[in-house]
């Protein structure tokens, strides 16, 4: 049984890989190995080619992976899942995507496993930082350093009486709980050359909602990229027992900066409200899209949103959200100067203790390389590997594009079987290597010949394939007549490969549809059975395919 690709296009696409491949044959109600790469032979102590699901693993985690695969086989598109939740206790976390792959009536599918484990504690460690803020008693600011306000817990609204939405990207020495005094220090704290290097507090007592005066420990802690100090996160906590306060302080902002410095090393991270106002992004977001920081806060999600969601998920994912589900998927996204780029991408809605979404956070991955090593994986499926020129199954696939528009117009599609003639002397003349570009010339030449609406093939060996659409019945004489003379002119003009001059012929058979027949499989044979007359006639001939009805007349 002939595979769609073979182990050596896997090799050079998944070989050294680090994720674990698998591609696998549909049997029965099972799945034989047909390649795995070489992780997967380390990982495994056993032999997985040529085994199957049920042989090689656990009964239990067997019928899991059985489950996921039939899964893949019932959908369009790629198939992922996690075996792993968010706050689990299993520490490894995989992520499996499978593809299913239909080939000459065999169903194939393709599972790349990959290590999720550092994303996993990622999401856990900003879902985790954002509870201690969001549910902290102690109001929280963040402001940029050119000291704008970033955001602010609902502690911070009810203690100093204002509101978040009104105050984020406004000055933060504009707040109405700031006396000058205040400010004045907060200046003097930041401006200090030992800041930085730690937390910094004083004892305050800023007005409160409620016109008094409160006493409250302030602590200010860096938010650093590197060595540079991008924004400080500032906690008020109300003095009780100030002894007490400080070392929980001090533990709680050691814990926060570590998630900190931890999800901007790892990730492009951006949030915005539930309104759609940019809150915050990180340097890895605004270092990859091309966005200035002064360009995303207070901006709309939807200004640059294909940054992050493009124009067609945003309002599907926009409803996933806002019914407080997690989304998760690939996307190809936009820079800022217009070029495209993958990401893995995790949107959480982050919710107070009521229940409601107060804001949204994207986690990216760029995962570009991955999708641009797919894409040539894809390539190689549906093309030949020595001309580049489409293959048998990219060719009946267009074909029912080419026969609906035949359809639809009253048009007919010629369907040209070419055949070199005596192309077995090149090999044996002067060598393969040199009988590898000159078939791969061969196959420009016909490239060259044909109009931007037809298409060329090889179907294997020295034979190619020409779907020639849009043949008027009542011409399509002449406009045959004139793509062979197109043919017979590139190939008269010829090439020189390392010093030998070729100007080849070729014989070529000829049948249409729907006149002939009326499927791609049919169509084929009737074009050879005209190319059969044709090569018996001698070289550089032209059939067209005859039925024996017609040749009774």
């Amino acid at each position: 049984m002939r595979s769609p690709f073979t182990k050596e296009q896997l090799d050079l696409l998944y070989g050294n890989a680090e994720d674990l491949i698998f591609f696998m044959r549909k049997a029965e109600d099972d799945y034989v190995y047909e390649y795995v790469n070489d992780r997967c032979n380390s990982t495994f102590e056993q032999e997985l080619v040529g085994t199957t699901v049920d042989d090689s693993m656990p009964a239990s985690v067997a019928e899991e992976i059985k489950k996921q695969y039939r899964i893949a086989e019932s959908i369009d598109g790629v198939h992922r899942y996690r075996d792993y939740n968010l706050f689990s206790k299993k520490k490894a976390a995989n992520e499996t995507e499978v593809t299913k792959i239909s080939f000459e009536g065999q169903l194939y599918l393709l599972a790349i496993s990959r290590n999720v484990s550092k994303q996993k504690k990622v999401e856990e460690d900003y879902l985790f930082y954002q509870s201690l803020v969001q549910n902290s008693v102690d109001p929280m600011i963040m402001i940029s350093s050119d000291f704008m306000v970033i955001g602010m817990n609902p502690a911070y609204e009810s203690v100093f009486g204002v509101l978040k939405q009104q105050w984020i990207g406004k000055s933060f020495m504009a707040l109405p709980s700031n006396s000058e005094k205040f400010l004045n220090k907060v200046i003097s704290v930041l401006g200090k050359e030992e800041f930085g290097k730690g937390s910094s507090s004083f004892i305050t007592s800023p007005k409160t909602s409620e016109s008094e005066n409160g006493k409250f420990s302030v602590s200010f802690s860096p938010v650093k990229i590197g060595e540079d100090i991008r924004a400080y996160q500032i906690v008020f906590r109300e003095l009780t027992d100030e002894v007490q306060l400080k070392e929980e302080l001090k533990k709680t902002e050691n814990v926060l900066d570590s998630y900190k410095d931890a999800l901007n090393y790892a990730a492009m991270v951006t949030i915005w409200e539930p309104a759609g106002t940019i809150l915050f992004a990180n340097d890895n977001f605004k270092g990859t899209t091309g966005y200035e920081k002064d360009e995303l806060l207070g901006m709309q999600i939807s200004v640059i949103g294909r940054a992050v969601i493009p124009d067609a998920f945003y309002d599907s994912i926009r409803d996933i959200i806002f019914r407080g589900t997690i989304w998760r998927g690939e996307m190809k996204s936009l820079k800022k100067n217009g070029d495209f780029f993958w990401v893995d991408t995790t949107i959480i809605p982050l919710k107070n203790e009521e229940g409601i979404i107060y804001q949204v956070l994207a986690i990216m991955f760029d995962i570009t390389d991955r999708k641009q090593l797919e894409e040539k994986l894809h390539f190689m499926a549906y093309h030949d590997s020595l001309t580049q020129l489409p293959n048998r199954r990219l060719m009946m696939q267009e074909f029912e594009l080419l026969e609906r528009d035949a359809d639809e117009q009253d048009s007919l599609i010629a369907l040209l079987y070419i055949d070199g003639d005596d192309f077995k002397s090149i090999n044996d003349n002067f060598g393969h290597n040199i009988g590898d570009e000159f078939i791969a010339c061969f196959g420009q030449a016909l490239t060259k010949s044909i109009r931007s609406g037809d298409m060329a093939a090889r179907i294997g060996g020295d034979e190619f394939v020409i779907a020639a659409a849009g043949i008027n019945p009542k011409k399509s004489g002449m406009q045959i007549k004139n793509l062979i003379n197109r043919i017979h002119e590139k190939l008269a003009v010829g090439w020189t490969i390392e010093g030998h001059y070729f100007s080849p012929t070729a014989s070529v058979g000829i049948a249409f549809y729907p006149k002939d027949a009326n499927n791609f499989e049919d169509l084929v044979k009737m074009a050879d059975s005209a190319l059969y007359e044709s090569k018996k006639a001698g070289r550089n001939q032209v059939r067209f395919y005859r039925n024996e009805e017609d040749s009774t007349h």
